[in-house]
């Protein structure tokens, strides 16, 4: 029996999780900004640069963004997140 692959995600779904990562990003930069933590507001502008690549890629591009991309990106966007979580905790 063959296997199916699995279908390619729908456009708004992407779009729809990359503009609440750039949202997210944005949240880091204003917060670090007002509690004078440069860290965090590197943290947040890398978050906001790469779902803002992302998100303008995916506008771009004729095909639709395949799943395995989608969860890619999802999970490089909390790995950052985290790292700067436990630096924080760490340091504090």
């Amino acid at each position: 029996m063959r296997e199916k692959s699995p279908r390619p995600m729908s456009r708004g779904t992407a779009l729809f999780m990359y503009s609440f990562d750039l949202a997210l990003g944005l949240f880091y930069i204003i917060s670090g900004m007002r509690r004078h933590q440069p860290l965090a507001v590197l943290v947040g502008a890398v978050v906001f640069l790469l779902s803002l690549i992302w998100l303008v890629s995916t506008i771009r591009s004729p095909v639709r963004v395949s799943r395995r991309d989608v969860r890619v990106r999802g999970q490089i966007v909390i790995c950052v997140l985290m790292a700067y979580q436990i630096a924080y905790t760490v340091v504090r």
